[in-house]
C-alpha cells in the first residue's frame, strides 16, 4: 500500500514536472509568435507609412509638373516621378496580397511615363498639348486621394479588399476614358525605363567640394578651437569639454557637456553646429518674437544682413531659415539656421554649413533679361505676386541667379525661379503651410 502511494506521488510529480514545462515550451512559443506577429504588423505598417508618403509626392510632383513649360523642366520632373513610382511600388510589394493593386500599379507606371514622353516631344519641336496641365492636374488629384485612403483608413494588412477596391475605384472615378486612352499608348511606348542621368543636389562632386569660406584659412588648435566655443556660448572654459574630432566635409572639433553640443571647425575656426538639450515647456512666444531673438542672436555675433525666409516648429523649437544679402539679391545658398525655444525665447540651435560651404565676395552683372520677360516663362496658370532677386544653388552643383516669382493657383503657393542670364526655369518649389511652419518641396 505504501509503495502503491509512493508510486503515484512519484507519477503525480512526474506529470506536474511535464505540465510545466510543457507550460513553459507553450508560453515561450506563444511570446515567440507574438512578437514574431508583432514584427511582422510593425512591417506592414512601415510599408503603409512608406505607401502614403511616396504617393504624397507623388501627387506634389505631378502638382508641380503642370505648371512646367519647359523640356527640360518636364525631364527632370519625369526622372523624379518615375524614381517615386519605383519606391512606391517597392512599398506595395512588401504588403499582403499586393496582386490586387494591378491598376495602382499600371496607374504608377503612367504618371511619369506620360511626363517623359511630353518632354520629349517639347525636346523634338513640338507644342506643349493643349490639354497637358489638366491631365496632369487630375492624375495628381487622384494620386493625393489615393494617399488619403491610405492614411486614413482602418487597414486590415491580411485582407485589403475593401482598400484596394476603394483605390481601384478613385482611379476609375479620376482618370477619364480620354486620359486613360493617352496613358495606355504612351505606357505601350516604354516597356523598359530609361536611365535619366542628371546632377542632382547630392552628387558626390557637391558634398565632397571644398567649402569656399574656408579656402586659404589658417588652421585653429584645440585649444583656440575651445575658446571659440566658450565665446560663443558665453561660458567659461571650465564648462566645456573636447568630445572629439568629426570628419567628413569640414573637419571640425567637437566640445559639449550634459546639456549643449557644439563644433568648431579646425580650419577658419568658425562655429558650425551648436545644439542645447532640455525639455520645452508650452509655447510662450509667437513666431514674430521668436524671428526677433534669432536675429538679436546672429547680429551679436557679427552676423549682419540676413534675411528670414522660411521656418518650422519641432518639439517646441522654431527653427528659422536665413539667408544672406548681397545688396538685392538674396543669397539662399549662403544660409544659416537659427533654432529658438518657443517657451523662453533662447537660442537652442546653430547651423552654418550652407554659409561656410558656399559664401563669398560676388560681383554679380546687370540681369540681360527683364522682370517682364522673365515672367513669360510662368505658367499661365500662376498668378504672379511679387518678384525678387534670388541666388540660389543648381542640381549641378553650381549656383544661378534668378528672377524669383512668388505665385498663386487658387490656395497653392509656388515659387517659380527663371535665370536672369538664360530665362531658363531653374527650379519650381510648391509652399507646404501648416500650423508648423512653412517648408518647400
Amino acid at each position: 500500500m505504501f509503495m502503491k502511494r509512493r508510486n503515484i506521488v512519484r507519477l503525480v510529480s512526474f506529470l506536474s514536472a511535464v505540465i510545466v514545462a510543457l507550460s513553459g515550451v507553450i508560453i515561450k512559443s506563444y511570446q515567440k509568435n507574438r512578437s514574431l506577429s508583432l514584427q511582422i504588423s510593425n512591417n506592414y505598417s512601415k510599408s503603409m507609412n512608406d505607401f502614403s508618403a511616396s504617393l504624397n509626392n507623388i501627387a506634389l510632383l505631378l502638382k508641380k509638373t503642370s505648371y512646367a513649360t519647359t523640356a527640360g523642366q518636364l525631364s527632370r520632373y519625369a526622372a523624379e516621378l518615375l524614381t517615386e513610382a519605383e519606391i512606391t511600388k517597392t512599398a506595395i510589394a512588401q504588403l499582403p496580397s499586393a496582386s490586387h493593386l494591378d491598376s495602382l500599379n499600371r496607374f504608377l507606371s503612367q504618371v511619369g511615363n506620360y511626363a517623359f514622353a511630353v518632354s520629349l516631344k517639347l525636346h523634338g519641336g513640338e507644342q506643349l498639348p493643349h490639354d497637358f496641365a489638366s491631365n496632369i492636374i487630375k492624375l495628381s488629384d487622384t494620386a493625393q486621394k489615393i494617399s488619403q485612403i491610405v492614411s486614413t483608413a482602418q487597414i486590415n494588412y491580411d485582407n485589403p479588399d475593401y482598400w484596394s477596391e476603394e483605390i481601384d475605384q478613385q482611379i476609375d472615378q479620376n482618370v477619364d476614358e480620354s486620359l486613360s486612352v493617352s496613358l495606355q499608348e504612351i505606357e505601350g511606348e516604354f516597356d523598359d525605363y530609361p536611365t535619366l542621368l542628371y546632377d542632382g543636389p547630392y552628387s558626390d562632386h557637391i558634398t565632397q567640394k571644398e567649402p569656399t569660406m574656408l579656402q586659404d584659412k589658417t588652421p585653429v588648435s584645440q585649444t583656440e578651437a575651445l575658446e571659440t566655443a566658450c565665446k560663443f556660448l558665453d561660458v567659461s572654459s571650465a564648462d566645456l569639454k573636447f568630445a572629439d574630432e568629426q570628419h567628413g566635409k569640414i573637419e571640425a572639433y567637437r566640445f559639449g557637456n550634459d546639456g549643449t553640443d557644439i563644433t568648431v571647425s579646425k580650419v577658419g575656426g568658425y562655429v558650425m553646429y551648436m545644439r542645447k538639450n532640455r525639455q520645452i515647456e508650452n509655447s510662450k512666444i509667437s513666431y514674430k518674437q521668436a524671428i526677433s531673438a534669432a536675429k538679436k542672436f546672429l547680429e551679436e555675433h557679427s552676423l549682419n544682413n540676413f534675411s528670414e525666409s522660411y521656418y518650422f516648429i519641432d518639439e517646441g523649437v522654431c527653427v528659422i531659415n536665413f539667408a544672406f544679402v548681397d545688396g538685392e539679391t538674396i543669397c539662399y545658398t549662403d544660409l544659416i539656421k537659427v533654432g529658438v525655444a518657443m517657451d523662453t525665447g533662447e537660442v537652442m540651435l546653430y547651423e552654418s554649413m550652407g554659409y561656410l560651404s558656399n559664401h563669398q565676395d560676388r560681383a554679380f552683372l546687370s540681369a540681360e533679361y527683364t522682370p517682364e520677360q522673365a515672367s513669360e516663362n510662368v505658367s499661365e496658370y500662376l498668378k504672379i505676386l511679387k518678384t525678387s532677386i534670388a541666388l540660389i544653388p543648381t542640381r549641378k552643383g553650381n549656383e544661378a541667379r534668378c528672377y524669383e516669382f512668388s505665385c498663386i493657383d487658387g490656395e497653392t503657393e509656388v515659387l517659380v525661379y527663371v535665370n536672369v542670364a538664360t530665362l531658363e526655369v531653374e527650379e519650381l518649389f510648391i509652399l507646404l503651410k501648416s500650423d508648423g511652419g512653412t517648408l518647400v518641396k
